[in-house]
């Protein structure tokens, strides 16, 4: 009788430990979802409960529309969103219709945002000048926006950035063409 009640609460506990697994593969599995898959307004609507919503909002395999991000601004993690968004939402367009709701430092790092001198401009005060520094430069002419925004560049977070690496790079290759010219 001892043993019938033993091997009935070992095989009571796997069954949990079975239901907390598969629960636990579960959650996994939405986690994986809401971060790398190309989700549309679609899926958001369809599975909003269902999904990891911190891991949305870092999830750059979604193309934003400024309804989308208007729709979910609730939900949205808006630290992780400004970092990571891709689509209309980080146009020049978007980045205006969201502007009240970006983190804007984090979206100062988002490689995603197309920084150009009018935009810049417009958000002047917004933009965390140190975090600028730090941007990739392989698109962007980096005298012509230092020589622009210098003023606003923090010195002591310039050295070392990569627009201080851009910087020296365009200058290589005038004083080089210029060499190459004589």
């Amino acid at each position: 009788m001892d043993e019938v009640i033993i091997n009935n609460k070992a095989a009571m506990r796997r069954v949990e430990m079975a239901a907390g697994l598969e629960k636990q593969i579960e959650r996994q599995a939405w986690m994986t979802v809401s971060r790398k898959r190309p989700l549309t307004s679609t899926h958001l609507e369809r599975y909003e409960q269902q999904l990891l919503w911190d891991e949305v909002s870092r999830n750059n395999e979604i193309q934003w529309t400024i309804e989308m991000a208007l729709r979910w601004k609730e939900k949205l993690n808006w630290n992780l969103f400004s970092r990571f968004a891709h689509g209309q939402a980080v146009t020049a367009q978007g980045i205006e219709a969201l502007a009240h709701l970006w983190d804007w430092k984090a979206l100062t790092t988002n490689p995603n945002v197309r920084m150009t001198n009018e935009l810049v401009r417009k958000f002047m005060t917004k933009w965390d000048w140190s975090a600028m520094a730090w941007r990739s430069w392989e698109d962007y002419d980096a005298r012509e926006f230092y020589s622009q925004f210098f003023e606003r560049v923090p010195l002591n977070g310039f050295s070392g950035s990569k627009l201080e690496f851009a910087l020296h790079h365009q200058e290589v290759e005038r004083l080089w063409k210029e060499m190459n010219e004589q």
